[in-house]
């Protein structure tokens, strides 16, 4: 009878454990995410659901998806350096990091090199900018929503023509030492896309 009852008890706690797995990986509402980023096209000031948000390129982001209640950046410390990266480690944690030539829209895509933020004149500058995937259209040039270095503004990228300036904006302002061969459009800077899954409150019960 105790090996009967034993055994009901870890089936329940397996099942239980499988529920919660599986409700992490609900999407969240991405319509509610890239309706309240294009609200914010040409604006100065983030401000969603009451709260203001930074208008860097991570609070930015942040902000877009506190409008679907998540909270991107819920789990940073001081080890991560930058927003960006704490939000890709959030998305590590709660989604995928992947490198598919075309996305889902939504997905958040990641930079590297798009400043010299380590100030040491070399390409070695991981995880530096973030955006949101808006529109991914059938030649594979995506919309690309973020906090640039001239405001909140829609631009394409296409991966599979990295070089192409007509299908790719400038991210990586050009400097007077820059080398020839620096990258400054978005594919060439490119890092990677996130997905971002929904945490349900039941998952952390």
């Amino acid at each position: 009878m105790k090996g009967a009852v034993l055994l009901l008890l870890c089936c329940s706690c397996a099942a239980g454990t499988q529920v919660r797995r599986e409700r992490e990986t609900e999407a969240p509402d991405i319509d509610a995410v890239l309706d309240t980023a294009r609200a914010h096209l040409g604006r100065s000031a983030v401000r969603v659901r009451g709260r203001a948000f930074a208008t860097d390129c991570s609070n930015f982001v942040r902000g877009m998806f506190w409008a679907a209640g998540i909270d991107l950046m819920s789990e940073g410390s001081a080890n991560d350096g930058n927003g960006v990266r704490t939000i890709f480690r959030y998305v590590e944690r709660h989604g995928q990091i992947h490198f598919y030539k075309v996305p889902q829209k939504g997905d958040l895509v990641y930079f590297d090199n798009t400043w010299d933020m380590n100030g040491n004149g070399r390409l070695d500058d991981r995880l530096t900018h973030v955006g949101i995937v808006e529109q991914v259209g059938a030649d594979g040039t995506l919309q690309i929503i973020h906090s640039s270095n001239h405001g909140i503004v829609r631009e394409p990228m296409n991966l599979l023509r990295p070089h192409d300036a007509s299908v790719n904006a400038a991210l990586r302002p050009k400097g007077r030492r820059d080398r020839a061969a620096t990258p400054h459009l978005m594919a060439e800077l490119f890092a990677g896309f996130g997905t971002v899954a929904q945490r349900s409150r039941t998952a952390s019960r």
